[in-house]
């Protein structure tokens, strides 16, 4: 048979051990929440950058698809990336 201290302390640190784990629980979930909300906010302000510089890109790629395409192996390539370029920056 157990001694009823030792029963009691057992309890005790049982006890504890559920508060602790709670606390850390609502905190995690805090952060969490936390870091969500920096993270959308984050992400709102990386579109609307993304959003300005394609706006003020698009006169650079309207005069990009005007030039004049080279003849050859370096023509192909430079169209390549002309074409790319365009791509990423059309609006």
């Amino acid at each position: 048979m157990v001694p009823k201290t030792v029963q009691d302390a057992g309890y005790t640190a049982v006890g504890l051990g559920v508060l602790a784990l709670q606390q850390v629980q609502t905190r995690r979930r805090d952060i969490g929440r936390k870091v969500s909300a920096e993270l959308g906010g984050a992400g709102r302000q990386a579109q609307a950058a993304l959003a300005e510089v394609k706006a003020k890109a698009a006169p650079v790629t309207s005069r990009l698809e005007g030039l004049p395409h080279l003849p050859g192996p370096v023509g192909q390539v430079i169209e390549g990336g002309r074409a790319r370029l365009c791509q990423v920056l059309r609006p």
